[in-house]
């Protein structure tokens, strides 16, 4: 049973990733100090160190937090819409709109975390490195067997390019979020990368 002091210390932990997202988005990783993401939470000198090591630590934790809760969403997407005992999905097409949906919301909520992963993940160690590339693969890999299942006619390489690009697309939004609309965004979002996957 978790007690009140690890929850304490999980939210203390998550505010810490979410500080040092908006920094490293902001100044990119060279240029952040501890020090900085410290204080944004009202954490200050070794108080930090109980929950991160160094600044290559919390990076990965970014990493590794984001990439993670991608591909936990998109299994319990699968989850939700399989039947029977062979799992087989009861309508692959509505599984692909969610697993976009899921997505759009992701970069529309989270886009300093987006924009850490896609800046970032090459300063980070090896080991963290291929922990966070296996994450992503997976996630890419769920999408990618979803697609092949709605266009059977495309080849897996091709599925996996258009998911890949489509997903890119997704992730660009933070270049416009900060004066479009958030409904009128998300909106155009899913349009289109529905136009883009399917094409």
């Amino acid at each position: 049973m978790t007690t009140e002091r690890e929850k304490a210390k999980q939210r203390k932990r998550q505010e810490l990733l979410a500080a040092a997202s908006e920094i490293m988005a902001d100044v990119g990783f060279a240029r952040t100090r501890l020090s900085d993401v410290g204080a944004a939470v009202g954490i200050s000198g070794p108080g930090l160190y109980r929950y991160f090591d160094s600044k290559e630590t919390l990076l990965s934790e970014v990493l590794v937090d984001i990439s993670t809760r991608l591909l936990d969403g998109a299994l319990a997407i699968l989850a939700e819409h399989c039947t029977g005992e062979d799992a087989v999905l009861d309508d692959p097409s509505a599984v692909l709109q969610d697993l976009i949906d899921f997505h759009v919301e992701i970069c529309m909520t989270e886009p300093d975390r987006v924009r850490v992963q896609e800046r970032e993940r090459w300063n980070i160690v090896a080991v963290d490195s291929a922990k966070i590339r296996s994450l992503q693969r997976s996630y890419m890999n769920v999408w990618t067997d979803v697609l092949v299942q709605v266009r059977p006619d495309l080849e897996r390489s091709t599925a996996r390019m258009r998911v890949q690009l489509t997903a890119g697309l997704i992730a660009s939004s933070r270049y416009v979020n900060h004066w479009a609309v958030p409904d009128v965004l998300r909106a155009q979002l899913r349009q289109m990368a529905v136009a883009a996957i399917l094409v």
